[in-house]
C-alpha cells in the first residue's frame, strides 16, 4: 500500500510551531491567565505584581480588564466578581478552620509495660499534622497496626522523645517551627497512666 503512495515533489513539509511556554502561579498552581478560576486571586494578583510586572499589567491592567468585560454585561461581570470574592473567602475561612484544627491536636506519649520489668513507649497522633512529621522507622522497633498512627519504641525514652520533637533534632530536624503550622510545647501530652 505504501508503494502506490508517492510523496508529490511539491509537497512543502508541515511547518513546526515553537511550544508556547506557559507560566504558573505559585499560589494557586494554576497558569497565570486562569488565576481568577481560582480562590486565592487577590494574593495571585500580588504575587504576580511582584513577580513579573510586565506579565501583570498585560492581565490587570484597565485596558486589559475593560477589554475583558466588553464581551460580558453588567450583571454578568458583577456576578463574576462576587463568585471570586466567595470562593476567596471560602478558602481563607477553610485554612483558619484546619490552622485551629491543626493548634488544637495532640501527640500523645505513653508509657506501656510488656513484662514486670520491660516498658515500650508508644506515639499516637502524628498522622494528625501537615506537613506529616519525619518517618520513624529510625528509632522505631515495628508499626503495630498500619492504619492507626502509633509507633512503639523500646524502652522508657518518653521525656527524650518529647525532648527531641521540641527541639527539632534528629529525627525531627525537617519538621516546620511552631510559627509555621509545627508541633509545639501544648501539642505533646504525656500520658502518665502506665497501662
Amino acid at each position: 500500500m505504501s508503494a502506490d503512495v508517492e510523496a508529490a515533489p511539491n509537497a512543502e513539509a508541515p511547518v513546526s510551531v515553537p511550544a508556547r511556554e506557559v507560566q504558573y502561579c505559585e499560589i494557586c498552581t494554576f497558569p497565570y491567565e486562569y488565576c481568577e478560576y481560582g480562590s486565592s486571586l487577590t494574593k495571585c494578583k500580588a504575587n504576580l505584581e511582584a513577580k513579573n510586572p510586565a506579565l501583570y499589567a498585560q492581565l490587570y491592567s484597565e485596558e486589559a480588564l475593560s477589554d475583558k468585560l466588553k464581551s460580558l454585561t453588567t450583571e454578568q461581570a458583577e456576578s463574576l466578581e462576587r463568585d471570586s470574592l466567595k470562593r476567596e473567602r471560602k478558602a481563607q475561612a477553610k485554612a483558619e478552620k484546619e490552622r485551629a484544627q491543626l493548634a488544637a491536636s495532640k501527640i500523645v506519649l505513653s508509657r506501656v509495660a510488656r513484662t514486670k520489668r520491660k516498658v515500650i513507649t508508644c506515639i499516637h497522633g502524628l498522622h494528625l499534622f501537615s506537613p506529616p512529621l519525619p518517618q520513624l522507622k529510625v528509632i522505631a522497633k515495628g508499626v503495630q497496626h498500619p492504619g492507626i498512627d502509633e509507633i512503639h519504641i523500646q524502652g522508657d525514652v518518653v521525656d527524650e522523645v518529647k525532648n527531641l520533637m521540641l527541639q527539632r533534632a534528629k529525627p525531627f530536624e525537617q519538621m516546620p517551627p511552631e510559627s509555621e503550622g509545627g508541633i509545639g510545647e501544648k501539642n505533646v501530652v504525656i500520658d502518665e497512666k502506665t497501662k
